[in-house]
């Protein structure tokens, strides 16, 4: 009966995707799959040309900017995504473009202020020397790199999923990979420092390019008057939920590569990273799927299209399981070749690899479970659930990294992104009467009900 049922799923998710949805997901995946690279190669060539120390130095530095920007954009690219997402034709969203971009460069502004200012103290901190020759270029990248992560809301909300894609860290990578090699062939000497203004000249020239193309797509709309503008006090309202949300994101990318920093070597760090980054890629199709569904999730539940939603949100969680199902046995079963790539020095975090990659397949199994709550209403209660699973893990990578090193670190992470993704699932199910995961109902087969009749 269930081989049956996977048959039905599989055949009416082949048509849906030779469809416009299908070409939206193959642009995305063409945009996603060159960021993810850009991610990945700037990893390799920083561990090529200094090692896992260069590694875990510039893991300090990123967690630094990546930091500032989630703290600048203020939630403002998911608000974006949201309102922009309902009636991409409406004349209001030019005004909801221009209040996010407002607010976000000048509270980036004042973040990469604070970077640069602040470069010696965190260099001493962290025992890490060199940091503080990184920081300069890092600083100059983050009004870019916070305004670029806006635009790509807003393209997603207008459904250029792949547009959005490539304005993102993705990009900025690849190109300061390209940048970095080419400066070190100018100048081999200069060190670890290229990498910062590699960074910030990457940054500036990906916002140029997103908002060419934001102009150009806005040029070329018939605007409609439909409904009425939200108020400003409720677009901040939005935003500000959104942001709480991300607050879960700075505490696991931003204050848990901190606490890593701290507790680990800048050796051991850059081993963590590594294994991170490769795992990363297995929850690559999701990122695709992140980008396309939840505009489509807002529409739906919008219109009260409960059914569709439904379908829409299954459909999401089988596609990624499909696909990331073949990275995984590869980084299960060949971690030490994998890390090879990174150079030599690396093949010391096989037993990082393979736990990061368990903990990926989950993140990937119950597909947009975030972005399901997040689009009908629910974004307090996923950012609830966000920030608690989080500072859960923070605590258990305090205790987990300082009694048992690295492994510790990965135990401790996994264990968040598990929790946060079961603990979303099971919302879903009782707000929504949604499972996501392609498998049967474990809810409904332990008689859990839902808050409203099963969809």
């Amino acid at each position: 009966m269930f081989n049956s049922l996977l048959k039905k799923m599989l055949s009416r998710t082949a048509k849906q995707f030779r469809s416009e949805l299908g070409l939206a997901l193959l642009r995305t995946f063409i945009a996603r799959g060159v960021s993810a690279l850009g991610g990945l190669l700037l990893v390799v060539v920083l561990g090529r040309l200094y090692g896992p120390n260069g590694v875990g130095l510039f893991a300090l530095a990123q967690s630094l900017y990546l930091g500032a920007g989630i703290m600048a954009k203020y939630g403002m690219d998911n608000a974006l995504m949201r309102f922009v997402g309902q009636e991409p034709h409406c004349v209001h969203v030019k005004t909801y473009l221009r209040w996010a971009l407002m607010r976000s460069l000048w509270l980036s502004l004042l973040a990469a202020v604070a970077i640069y200012l602040l470069r010696s103290p965190l260099e001493r901190l962290f025992s890490s020397p060199e940091l503080a020759s990184v920081l300069p270029g890092i600083a100059v990248a983050i009004p870019a790199f916070t305004l670029a992560f806006v635009l790509g809301g807003f393209m997603k909300g207008v459904n250029k999923p792949a547009t959005a894609c490539l304005l993102e860290n993705g990009s900025i990578s690849l190109i300061a990979t390209l940048l970095l090699l080419s400066m070190n062939l100018m100048w081999p000497d200069s060190g670890i420092l290229q990498a910062g203004w590699a960074f910030a000249l990457a940054a500036w020239l990906v916002l140029g390019q997103g908002f060419w193309q934001a102009r150009h797509w806005l040029v070329r709309q018939k605007w409609k008057v439909i409904g009425e503008l939200i108020s400003r006090k409720e677009f901040r309202s939005s935003s500000q939920a959104f942001f709480f949300l991300s607050l879960a994101q700075f505490m696991q990318q931003v204050v848990g590569i901190m606490i890593a920093g701290w507790l680990l070597s800048s050796d051991e760090l850059g081993l963590f990273r590594s294994a991170e980054r490769i795992a990363f890629l297995i929850s690559f199709i999701l990122l695709v799927i992140n980008a396309v569904f939840p505009p489509r999730f807002a529409k739906l539940f919008y219109k009260g299209d409960y059914f569709g939603l439904n379908r829409l949100a299954k459909k999401s969680s089988l596609f990624a399981s499909l696909l990331a199902f073949p990275l995984l046995i590869i980084c299960l079963c060949y971690p030490s070749w994998v890390l090879g790539l990174m150079g030599e020095g690396f093949s010391g975090a096989s037993f990082i690899l393979q736990i990061l990659a368990c903990a990926q397949l989950v993140n990937v199994s119950t597909g947009s479970v975030g972005f399901l709550l997040n689009m009908t209403g629910h974004e307090a209660l996923m950012r609830n659930i966000s920030l608690l699973c989080n500072a859960l893990g923070l605590l258990l990578l305090l205790i987990m990294t300082s009694q048992f090193g690295i492994v510790g670190a990965a135990f401790s992470f996994a264990t968040v992104l598990v929790l946060q993704n079961l603990t979303a699932l099971f919302f879903a199910w009782r707000r929504l009467g949604i499972w996501m995961l392609p498998l049967p109902n474990l809810f409904k087969l332990l008689g859990i009900s839902t808050e409203r009749e099963s969809i």
